[in-house]
């Protein structure tokens, strides 16, 4: 989940290079939209949201190593790339740390891997363990359970990957993100899983989880807006029965507002403010069951990136 905000921000800051950027004869002779995009790039990222049902506050860094893989011109060759460098997550529950490594063959195709080490404070209630896959972990249990004691801090590793398929045809864009995550914390003796508060749902540790998000998107200068169909699950790591086995599915709309955008290069080339809605199509507890189908999760936040220096 923590890769989820990041994404959805960061991606739609994404700005395509044009055949003016490779067609300028020198980068101070011309203007910033016509600047070419240097091959070699030292970027930064970062991006910040905050969601209620369930509550959620992030900030996601990346700083890295860009290089443009091909000169070729056409569609499918105007943003070719591979990223390589650190990231890092915080919160108020915990921070993240590791390497990512991001490619980009193709327009179309993105395909990304990161490890980091993660250290959770035992704040807010995180992270409470189970061992039971039926355990339930609505809001009002885990605030109960907290209050009963507080959880300890707990450290481990995690692993993502996964891969984005996007294409674009006139004003309309559809991407689909389909991404794996595994936590190995050091739960206590027994525990085989945890109430993970940025995936909201009760996570299975030393297996793999499963999230897909497919946006539609209109295109109208430099507002994008539209839907987003978000689908998680667990991999079969627990029975379907249970509130923590079944598949989790939530359809809402999407708006993104880019109030920056200058051509790659530049110290801070782009900037996106977002809003996003989602109301609950299936979740154990927030579709009438504790809480109310019509309260949707609710994400607004902010997305900002460039260059340090290019050569």
């Amino acid at each position: 989940m923590f890769r989820l905000f990041s994404a959805l921000a960061l991606g739609l800051t994404a700005r395509p290079v044009q055949a003016a950027d490779r067609a300028a004869p020198a980068k101070d002779a011309a203007p910033p939209e016509a600047r070419p995009v240097p091959p070699h790039r030292l970027v930064w990222s970062n991006a910040s949201f905050f969601r209620v049902n369930p509550l959620g506050l992030s900030n996601t860094t990346r700083l890295g190593w860009r290089h443009k893989l091909s000169g070729r011109d056409g569609i499918l060759w105007d943003d070719t790339y591979v990223f390589a460098g650190p990231s890092a997550v915080v919160t108020p529950a915990g921070v993240r740390g590791g390497a990512l490594v991001e490619v980009q063959p193709v327009a179309v195709l993105r395909l990304w891997g990161e490890v980091a080490g993660t250290q959770f404070f035992g704040t807010f209630n995180q992270v409470l363990s189970f061992d039971d896959p039926g355990a339930a972990w609505d809001d009002d249990t885990i605030e109960r359970l907290g209050e009963a004691g507080v959880p300890a801090p707990r450290s481990g590793w995690v692993a993502t990957g996964g891969a984005t398929l996007q294409a674009k045809a006139g004003p309309v864009a559809v991407r689909s993100a389909m991404s794996f995550t595994r936590f190995d914390l050091a739960l206590p003796a027994g525990d085989a899983y945890f109430y993970d508060q940025l995936w909201d749902r009760l996570a299975p540790n030393g297996r793999w989880m499963a999230l897909n998000d497919t946006d539609l998107l209109g295109l109208f200068g430099p507002v994008k807006a539209g839907a987003r169909l978000s689908w998680t699950d667990d991999l079969g790591a627990q029975p379907d029965d249970t509130p923590g086995g079944e598949a989790q599915l939530r359809l809402g709309p999407l708006v993104a507002w880019q109030v920056i955008d200058r051509a790659p290069g530049e110290r801070v080339s782009q900037g996106t403010v977002f809003v996003m809605g989602q109301w609950w199509l299936r979740h154990p507890y927030r579709t009438g069951a504790v809480s109310p189908q019509a309260f949707p999760l609710v994400a607004v936040g902010y997305a900002a990136s460039g260059d340090l220096r290019a050569w």
